[in-house]
């Protein structure tokens, strides 16, 4: 288990250890419910790679067909 330090104002420590009996331990359980937030859904995640990669797989040879030249491109009256 990793430990970390942080440096907070003695008055806003002191503000709240009157508010919190066991403040070490709140601050503890916040610090990891807001770590544990920013993982987001890893499950999820990783099922939405997985289905990325088979997309990926399966569209190899996907083309949309013959590309017209610069000039036909440019040519009026045409739409592509």
């Amino acid at each position: 288990m990793k430990e970390i330090s942080i440096k907070i104002d003695d008055e806003l420590y002191r503000r709240a250890s009157r508010v919190v009996e066991d403040l070490e331990a709140e601050v503890n359980q916040h610090v990891n419910e807001y770590l544990e937030s920013l993982n987001g859904d890893e499950d999820g995640i990783r099922a939405a790679r997985v289905h990325m990669a088979e997309l990926f797989r399966e569209t190899r040879n996907f083309g949309v067909g013959l590309r017209p030249t610069r000039e036909e491109m440019h040519e009026r009256g045409n739409v592509y």
